[in-house]
Protein backbone atom coordinates (compact mmCIF):
# COMPACT_ATOMS: atom_id res chain seq x y z
CA UNK A 1 0.00 0.00 0.00
CA UNK A 2 1.22 3.42 -0.63
CA UNK A 3 1.65 5.31 2.75
CA UNK A 4 -0.83 8.08 2.86
CA UNK A 5 -1.61 11.17 5.81
CA UNK A 6 -5.14 12.88 6.02
CA UNK A 7 -6.10 15.75 8.01
CA UNK A 8 -7.79 17.90 9.84
CA UNK A 9 -7.79 21.04 10.37
CA UNK A 10 -9.13 24.87 11.38
CA UNK A 11 -8.94 26.86 14.42
CA UNK A 12 -9.38 25.53 17.98
CA UNK A 13 -12.62 23.79 19.04
CA UNK A 14 -14.29 22.57 15.83
CA UNK A 15 -14.26 19.14 16.43
CA UNK A 16 -10.48 18.07 14.39
CA UNK A 17 -9.07 15.84 17.55
CA UNK A 18 -12.60 14.07 17.34
CA UNK A 19 -12.80 13.48 13.67
CA UNK A 20 -9.47 12.67 13.29
CA UNK A 21 -9.99 9.54 15.61
CA UNK A 22 -13.07 8.90 14.27
CA UNK A 23 -11.74 8.89 11.06
CA UNK A 24 -8.71 6.60 11.78
CA UNK A 25 -10.84 3.84 13.53
CA UNK A 26 -13.00 3.50 10.45
CA UNK A 27 -10.22 3.48 8.18
CA UNK A 28 -8.54 0.40 10.44
CA UNK A 29 -11.66 -1.49 10.41
CA UNK A 30 -11.86 -0.51 6.57
CA UNK A 31 -8.07 -1.45 6.29
CA UNK A 32 -7.58 -4.11 8.89
CA UNK A 33 -4.05 -4.99 7.18
CA UNK A 34 -2.81 -1.80 6.64
CA UNK A 35 -1.15 0.00 10.53
CA UNK A 36 -3.48 3.36 11.07
CA UNK A 37 -2.06 6.27 13.55
CA UNK A 38 -4.20 9.09 14.74
CA UNK A 39 -1.80 11.93 15.32
CA UNK A 40 -3.47 14.44 17.69
CA UNK A 41 -3.04 17.05 20.60
CA UNK A 42 1.21 17.85 20.15
CA UNK A 43 0.00 20.83 21.49
CA UNK A 44 -0.59 19.84 25.01
CA UNK A 45 2.86 18.44 24.99
CA UNK A 46 3.67 22.08 24.52
CA UNK A 47 6.41 23.66 27.13
CA UNK A 48 5.53 26.69 26.59
CA UNK A 49 2.73 29.21 26.84
CA UNK A 50 0.27 28.40 23.68
CA UNK A 51 -2.66 30.64 22.49
CA UNK A 52 -2.93 34.64 22.50
CA UNK A 53 -0.20 34.17 25.60
CA UNK A 54 2.17 32.50 23.33
CA UNK A 55 5.70 33.38 21.90
CA UNK A 56 7.78 32.64 18.94
CA UNK A 57 9.88 30.19 20.80
CA UNK A 58 6.52 28.58 21.40
CA UNK A 59 5.70 28.66 17.67
CA UNK A 60 8.92 27.05 16.78
CA UNK A 61 8.49 24.33 19.10
CA UNK A 62 4.76 23.76 18.03
CA UNK A 63 5.92 23.62 14.08
CA UNK A 64 9.39 21.90 14.45
CA UNK A 65 7.47 19.23 16.55
CA UNK A 66 4.52 19.11 14.28
CA UNK A 67 6.98 18.50 11.10
CA UNK A 68 8.95 15.57 13.61
CA UNK A 69 5.84 13.63 14.88
CA UNK A 70 4.75 13.44 11.18
CA UNK A 71 7.25 12.51 9.53
CA UNK A 72 7.87 10.44 11.93
CA UNK A 73 4.30 8.53 12.10
CA UNK A 74 4.48 8.44 8.12
CA UNK A 75 7.96 6.12 8.21
CA UNK A 76 6.22 4.14 10.52
CA UNK A 77 2.36 3.30 9.84
CA UNK A 78 0.80 2.88 6.41
CA UNK A 79 -1.71 5.87 7.35
CA UNK A 80 -1.53 8.83 9.35
CA UNK A 81 -4.69 11.05 10.21
CA UNK A 82 -3.76 14.43 12.30
CA UNK A 83 -5.59 16.67 13.73
CA UNK A 84 -3.84 19.85 12.30
CA UNK A 85 -1.34 20.49 9.61
CA UNK A 86 1.96 22.81 9.94
CA UNK A 87 -0.07 24.99 8.34
CA UNK A 88 -2.11 25.61 11.51
CA UNK A 89 0.87 26.51 13.20
CA UNK A 90 1.57 28.87 10.89
CA UNK A 91 -1.64 30.58 10.96
CA UNK A 92 -1.84 30.78 14.88
CA UNK A 93 1.90 32.09 14.74
CA UNK A 94 0.76 35.01 12.42
CA UNK A 95 -2.01 35.91 13.86
CA UNK A 96 0.01 36.12 17.44
CA UNK A 97 1.92 38.80 15.25
CA UNK A 98 5.17 37.21 14.44
CA UNK A 99 4.60 37.39 10.52
CA UNK A 100 8.49 37.37 9.74
CA UNK A 101 8.68 34.33 11.42
CA UNK A 102 4.87 33.07 10.07
CA UNK A 103 6.44 33.46 6.61
CA UNK A 104 9.09 31.60 7.22
CA UNK A 105 7.73 28.69 8.31
CA UNK A 106 5.20 28.74 5.21
CA UNK A 107 8.07 28.28 3.11
CA UNK A 108 9.32 25.53 5.11
CA UNK A 109 5.61 24.39 5.02
CA UNK A 110 5.21 24.68 1.80
CA UNK A 111 7.82 21.79 1.25
CA UNK A 112 5.84 19.41 3.63
CA UNK A 113 2.38 20.12 2.12
CA UNK A 114 3.03 16.79 -0.11
CA UNK A 115 2.31 14.87 2.52
CA UNK A 116 -0.91 15.48 2.87
CA UNK A 117 -3.20 13.71 0.45
CA UNK A 118 -6.53 14.69 2.00
CA UNK A 119 -7.34 17.97 4.13
CA UNK A 120 -10.45 18.36 5.75
CA UNK A 121 -10.89 22.01 6.98
CA UNK A 122 -13.25 21.97 9.71
CA UNK A 123 -15.08 25.55 9.88
CA UNK A 124 -16.04 27.40 12.64
CA UNK A 125 -19.74 28.05 11.79
CA UNK A 126 -20.41 24.50 10.89
CA UNK A 127 -18.48 22.62 14.05
CA UNK A 128 -18.63 24.46 17.15
CA UNK A 129 -17.18 22.35 19.32
CA UNK A 130 -15.28 24.82 21.40
CA UNK A 131 -15.36 23.92 25.36
CA UNK A 132 -12.63 24.76 27.43
CA UNK A 133 -10.33 22.09 28.12
CA UNK A 134 -7.07 23.38 29.88
CA UNK A 135 -5.08 23.82 26.27
CA UNK A 136 -7.29 26.32 24.00
CA UNK A 137 -8.46 29.37 24.44
CA UNK A 138 -12.01 28.82 24.46
CA UNK A 139 -13.48 32.23 25.17
CA UNK A 140 -12.87 34.48 22.43
CA UNK A 141 -14.67 34.31 19.37
CA UNK A 142 -12.90 36.88 17.17
CA UNK A 143 -9.46 35.37 17.86
CA UNK A 144 -10.90 32.04 16.74
CA UNK A 145 -12.23 33.60 13.64
CA UNK A 146 -8.90 35.38 12.91
CA UNK A 147 -7.64 31.83 13.32
CA UNK A 148 -9.46 30.62 10.69
CA UNK A 149 -9.71 33.95 8.34
CA UNK A 150 -5.67 33.22 8.16
CA UNK A 151 -5.73 29.61 7.37
CA UNK A 152 -8.21 30.43 4.44
CA UNK A 153 -5.84 32.63 2.97
CA UNK A 154 -2.81 30.25 3.48
CA UNK A 155 -4.92 27.25 1.78
CA UNK A 156 -6.13 29.40 -0.55
CA UNK A 157 -2.73 30.64 -1.46
CA UNK A 158 -1.22 27.03 -1.94
CA UNK A 159 -4.68 25.95 -3.69
CA UNK A 160 -3.31 28.85 -6.74
CA UNK A 161 -0.26 27.80 -6.56
CA UNK A 162 -1.29 24.79 -8.47
CA UNK A 163 1.63 22.58 -7.12
CA UNK A 164 0.21 20.61 -4.24
CA UNK A 165 -1.30 16.95 -4.88
CA UNK A 166 -3.54 17.16 -1.81
CA UNK A 167 -7.11 17.52 -1.97
CA UNK A 168 -8.98 19.87 0.60
CA UNK A 169 -12.13 19.80 1.70
CA UNK A 170 -13.91 22.55 3.66
CA UNK A 171 -16.49 21.15 6.10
Amino acid sequence: MKKTMTAFTGAHGTGKTTAAYKHALTLKYCSPNNSVHALCDLEADCPFLINKDTSEEAQTWLFANQIKQELSAHARFDIVVTDRTVIDVVAYTYVAGFHSLAQAMLAYAEQHMFYYKKINFRKIADNEHCHPDGIRDASDRKYRQDVEDVMLDFYHRLEESGQFSFNIQYV
